[in-house]
């Protein structure tokens, strides 16, 4: 990795030193020079695109030239013979600007720099703006989901969000797949420790859903990148929100924002807190093979699953000038996820007659405590959209968890017994610490306005220790000895080390990129608690290469064909070889899994009409080398000294899965205030996994369906639909049965501006979200169904302020003060 580190910074100062050479080239030749800059908006600081930019003599004020500004701010004057010039900006609702320049032998390439537009308040009070952000928009590589015009996950997490997501799909546990296959998980663009359940949904702001990465992503993911981004307010002034709710099954949240703003500096503030309550059940049924005897096995299990959490979040911006930032943000989450369950298990012979039944709890209690640190630095260079950026992120959490598991047979006339085995009774103790860094550095360098160089570096560390004591009653002398089957002290370590690098550029309507990215691993775990129970892996650089080529088609199409290269390596918890032991089922880690890698191929289709309706068509094909999946097998497991037979669950590497289908996501805007976005995922999957048993393979044909409907009604008031159905789902043992859910929400909006908002949702109406799923072994035929809570009903009401306040901390007359606020109440994040 050094080599490549040093190579890179190589290539930077080669490219450094080009630059200057012909800007001296320039300045010796005596031609005719460029003018440039970039428009923002003073408050804000976004870009003020298709402003008018004219350049006048300064001899008569006649016009030399003029153009509007680009949708990033940008303006460029080629061509320009050398002298004075006068630039007049203007643009409706802003002050307009009158900047005095020239183009000289000494300064022939003369960057003007970030020019702030300061907006005319009496202009604006007579504007109405009646352009909204659309809930979901497309493009080509990228598909942006903005969480701020969801109605059904307010008041929810980012489990809640990222079903409402087009192209995702989220299970009863949270768990998330794209196309069939699991995603990697960011946030601000960086890896966490945080769960879906610990995100507050009104937290965030969009979901950037990118299902074939570039060269400049992580190639971790074998189904993409999913972008969870944070909301951060930059508006001038004094500004927040504050927010509340509660549900029919009795859960509550409550959260409120604080943004500062004035001149170069940027505060921001923002509490949350949640508690939520989830009844569930669940029922097993096994079918046991046995020689020429066979027998069944029930379990039944009924209770609660309660969530509470808070999340704290503070941080700045310090615009040091126009050209450096510099950005710091603390974040705070702690909370619990407790488990209570009453457990029944039916022994059935035969002819599926009871002979005995056992009762008992199985409960669980997890706290944890979650720090981020993140500080990023952005430099910006005279050169249009030439920067440079390098951010680290530092993740510590720690956990604490007890366990308390009790289980007594009867029978069928409830006289306790001891067959077919004595009670068990134990509880377990533990802890855990996970630390997380990342630090990336990015340069990017546009060559000329048709070609342009990106390249990075990035290295992240985790580290995570988990501590866990479960002691078993011993009926014999009745003390609690510890089980050192179903207890762990477990260490493990994971460095990854990258350097990525891409060119783009294009001709007329044909564009291209590749990229080339470079990673090595390395990773380590120990089992403390037994002998010869560590192990150590280190893979060498390993290379991921990307193509992407397009070509714009007359009418508003574009066609794009792209390659990448990707891995999946092992979670820490897919690694840890502890059992965890429940009744009659039982799972654990592989120390011996292996990454799998993926080669993605996807052609893609985009056609927009008169910007209300937008076709994105995809056929892909995926081909994974040591796929991870789950693998069964009947074993007999020493529980509190007695001899257990389960079916074990662990992943282990697949020799191969191959995935092929084709994805439509279409958005139509019916009506001024009514748009339909529908996505469509088709797709056949065949898994070979000969290199574990002879002739296990599995394939079938599977599909997804989501329907987003937001109409803006009159009265102020917004109404969502959004419905999904996901076909079977194919495992190399087995199958998941199909599923679908239907939720609903309406909003209304009171006050002034909009100030207040009222929102009522009821997530799956129809009761229908669960886990069903069939799994067939030589020894057993299993289902497993489980089920939670999932239909609800929530109330939220959210209240925005604030003032939009130029001169905030300035002392002011009171015709300042008539001249430099505006009423901001009712607008959004």
């Amino acid at each position: 990795m050094r080599y490549v580190v040093m190579l890179l910074i190589g290539i930077m100062l080669i490219i450094q030193g080009q630059v200057y050479a012909q800007n001296q080239e320039r300045n010796k030749s005596g031609e005719a020079g460029v003018l440039y800059g970039k428009l923002l908006d003073a408050q804000s600081g976004k870009p003020v695109e298709y402003a008018s930019v004219a350049l006048l003599r300064v001899a008569d004020s006649s016009l030399v030239t003029g153009m509007l500004s680009k949708t990033n701010g940008d303006f460029r004057f080629e061509n320009v013979p050398q002298g004075p010039y006068l630039l007049r900006i203007n643009f409706i609702g802003y002050t307009t600007i009158f900047k005095s320049t020239a183009v000289t032998a000494k300064n022939i390439v003369h960057d003007l720099g970030n020019i702030k537009l300061n907006p005319n308040v009496k202009s604006l009070a007579a504007v109405e703006v009646v352009g909204e952000k659309p809930a979901f928009t497309m493009a080509i590589d990228k598909r942006v989901f903005n969480v701020d015009k969801n109605l059904a996950s307010i008041g929810g997490t980012a489990t809640d969000v990222l079903k409402q997501v087009p192209s995702v799909n989220v299970d009863i546990d949270g768990n998330v797949t794209v196309r069939n296959g699991a995603p990697t998980i960011f946030i601000d663009g960086r890896p966490s420790t945080l769960t879906m359940d610990q995100i507050p949904a009104d937290a965030i702001a969009s979901v950037e859903v990118v299902t074939n990465p570039s060269a400049k992503y992580d190639a971790e993911g074998m189904s993409g990148i999913l972008n969870i981004v944070l909301k951060k307010n930059k508006r001038a002034g004094i500004n927040g929100m504050v927010s509340a709710g509660i549900s029919t099954l009795g859960s509550i949240n409550g959260g409120a924002d604080l943004n500062i703003r004035q001149d170069k500096f940027n505060f921001f503030a923002n509490y949350s807190i949640r508690d939520r309550k989830s009844p569930t059940n669940s029922r097993l049924f096994r079918k046991n093979i046995l020689g020429d005897t066979t027998n069944y096995l029930e379990q039944l299990q009924n209770g609660d699953f309660y969530r509470k959490f808070q999340t704290g979040r503070i941080g700045f911006d310090w615009f040091i000038d126009n050209r450096n930032t510099i950005s710091l943000s603390e974040s705070i989450v702690g909370g619990n996820f407790d488990r209570t369950n009453n457990q029944t298990l039916n022994d059935q012979d035969i002819h599926q007659q009871l002979v005995r039944y056992g009762t008992g709890i199985d409960n669980s209690k997890n706290s944890f405590r979650n720090y981020t640190t993140q500080l990023g630095y952005k430099h910006t260079y005279e050169k249009t959209g030439k920067e440079l950026t390098a951010d680290f992120t530092y993740n510590r959490a720690t956990s604490k968890n007890s366990s308390d598991y009790s289980l007594q047979y009867f029978t069928p006339e409830h006289v306790a017994t001891d067959n077919p085995r004595r009670p068990e009774q134990r509880y377990g103790t533990g802890n855990g610490t996970t630390t997380y860094l990342t630090g990336q550095l990015d340069y990017v360098n546009p060559i000329t306005e048709t070609a342009k160089l990106e390249m990075g570096l990035r290295a992240t560390s985790r580290q995570f220790d988990n501590l866990l004591n479960t002691f078993g009653k011993d009926y014999t002398s009745g003390n609690f000895v510890l089980d050192s089957a179903l207890s762990n002290n477990y260490h493990y370590k994971e460095m990854v080390n990258a350097a990525y690098v891409s060119f783009t550029g294009s001709k007329k309507n044909f564009g291209y990129q590749v990229g080339l990215r470079g990673e090595q691993s390395f990773y380590s775990g120990e089992m403390k608690s037994v002998k010869d129970g560590s192990y150590k892996i280190d893979y060498p650089i390993s290379l991921f290469p990307s193509i992407f080529l397009s070509q714009k088609l007359t009418g508003d199409h574009e066609l794009q064909l792209n390659y990448s290269r990707r891995i999946r390596r092992p979670w820490f918890r897919d690694l840890l070889p502890n059992i965890e032991y429940n009744a009659q089922s039982a799972s654990r880690g592989n120390p011996d899994l292996k990454p799998e890698f993926t080669n993605s191929f996807e052609l893609s289709y985009l056609k927009d009409f008169n910007r209300k309706h937008n076709v994105l068509v995809s056929v892909y094909f995926r081909n994974t080398n040591n796929a991870i999946t789950d693998f069964y097998v009947d074993t007999t497991l020493v529980i509190n000294e007695q001899a257990q037979r389960v079916l074990l669950r662990y992943p282990v590497n697949a020799a191969t899965r191959n995935s092929y289908g084709a994805e439509f996501t279409i958005r139509n805007q019916i009506t001024t205030g009514w748009d339909i976005t529908t996505n469509l995922n088709l797709a056949q999957t065949k898994v070979d996994a000969k290199n574990l048993a002879d002739n296990l393979t599995n394939q079938g044909f599977t599909w997804f369906g989501k329907v987003n409907s937001n109409t803006r009604l009159p009265w102020n008031t917004t109404f969502q639909v959004t419905g999904k159905y996901d076909s079977k789902r194919i495992l190399p043992q087995g199958e998941k049965a199909a599923e679908y859910s239907v939720d609903a929400a309406i909003k209304k909006d009171f006050l002034k501006n909009k100030a207040l908002s009222v929102s009522l949702g009821i997530n799956d109406i129809f009761n229908t979200e669960r886990d069903l799923s069939y799994t067939n072994t030589a020894f057993a035929e299993q289902e497993m169904y489980r089920k939670r809570a999932t239909r609800e009903l929530r109330v939220n009401a959210t209240w925005r302020f604030g003032k939009m306040d130029t001169h905030l901390f300035k002392r002011k007359t009171k015709g300042d003060k008539e001249n430099t606020t505006q009423d901001m109440n009712g607008e959004g994040f």
